[in-house]
């Protein structure tokens, strides 16, 4: 048993699938466990010992880039292009660009309200892979098919997390990575697909209707808050649209109190500033310090070039942008999860395992709810929040 050899397989798995898709004798298989984490398990009778599949884990290799790194803020000059993403656009017209130079790009893709990465080759299926989507995309099946476009001289951008960056490196290997290009997300960590389906379950419950698609940061909101969202419910006779903040979504608001994470994410190797891919992106909170006039909630994005191929395909796109280069410190101190694992929370077991035993509605009332203060929170004005969040710091 190959798997033998990575330490705390168990808690530390990051499910990337890299496994799976190495294996060459259908040996391995994801087995769900609480919570709707899925878990490699080696068919022992199928295992021939090769140790491909520890030669993919990002758990067991990880290389990471030591060129010198630069940050900056970039805001897309182009409105649509900025409130087509999540923060400041740039992954967007990267993608473009890419695509424009024949390219295939793979990225995320919640396609009826399932999350797989997926790979296109023309820029009308672009929109779909853009803004961040809080649960763990399915990779079965992807490391393949990009290493098969790679050997036959295609070239590729793929985006991902930063450990499913390091799973796909190792993949395809050093010589067929030079047609790579690859960009990871800063990542707070990722909840399971099974948690998101209950969720839409209860929300198909609440309304007595089906939720046809759900969206994850949505600028337009009336709250202009980064942290907007919406769905859209359909019947036979009509179709209607809901908006809102993340504390009125059980689900988000889980999200953002980091208690529906997998295990793995809390013991996170790859919350650091040495980074597995090209191009590092995220939001540039609290930009503000340092740059007048700027406004997270529109989107800022923090950019971290961190190869000479990320500087190139960085440099190609800055003219489409609103560019400033900060220290490297900058980055650190405004984004925690640039170099800080996500601290788990002590109900965080509690909840996986009532959400498993009880069920989601259960679980949403006793933890995922908020409380007056915060209802009243979102009656105030914008531009009072905004100044209330200054003073807070």
């Amino acid at each position: 048993m190959i798997f033998e050899e990575i330490e705390n397989l168990e808690a530390n798995c990051t499910g990337c699938a890299a496994c799976v898709d190495a294996c060459p004798t259908n040996a391995i298989e994801f087995v769900e466990q609480k919570g709707g984490f899925l878990h490699p398990k080696i068919k022992s009778d199928k295992c021939i010992g090769c140790g491909k599949c520890s030669s993919v884990c990002p758990l067991k290799t990880q290389k990471k880039n030591e060129q010198k790194q630069q940050l900056f803020s970039a805001i897309a000059k182009n409105e649509e292009s900025r409130l087509s993403g999540s923060s400041g656009g740039v992954f967007g017209l990267l993608a473009k660009l890419c695509l424009e130079q024949g390219y295939y790009v793979c990225g995320a893709v919640l396609e009826n309200l399932v999350l797989k990465h997926k790979i296109i080759d023309n820029e009308k299926d672009l929109p779909k892979m853009l803004k961040s989507k809080y649960i763990q995309s399915n990779m079965l099946g992807v490391y393949n098919e990009i290493k098969e476009l790679l050997k036959n001289g295609n070239k590729v951008f793929f985006c991902g997390t930063p450990c499913q960056v390091s799973a796909l490196k190792n993949s395809v290997g050093q010589e067929l990575s030079k047609n790579l290009l690859t960009a990871d997300i800063i990542c707070h960590g990722v909840p399971s697909q099974k948690i998101f389906d209950l969720y839409i379950e209860s929300l198909e419950k609440k309304h007595g209707e089906k939720v046809q698609s759900f969206d994850f940061r949505v600028k337009n909101n009336r709250y202009k808050h980064a942290h907007g969202f919406r769905y859209i419910i359909k019947n036979e006779k009509r179709e209607r649209v809901i908006n809102g903040i993340y504390t009125q979504s059980s689900f988000y608001n889980a999200f953002k109190k980091y208690i529906i994470f997998r295990e793995g994410c809390y013991n996170c190797e790859y919350a650091t500033l040495n980074r597995v891919s090209d191009i590092t992106l995220g939001d540039f909170w609290g930009i503000e310090k340092y740059q007048k006039g700027s406004n997270t909630d529109k989107g800022v994005s923090m950019v971290i070039t961190n190869t000479e191929k990320g500087v190139e395909y960085f440099r190609a796109i800055k003219q489409e942008l609103d560019v400033q280069e900060y220290p490297l410190d900058y980055g650190v101190k405004l984004n925690h999860c640039l170099t800080n694992k996500t601290k788990k929370p002590e109900l965080r077991d509690q909840v996986i395992n009532d959400l498993s035993d009880y069920g989601y509605d259960y679980a949403s009332k006793k933890y995922f709810s908020v409380g007056i203060k915060h209802k009243l929170y979102w009656l105030i004005p914008p531009f009072l929040r905004s100044t209330i969040r200054n003073l807070r710091g």
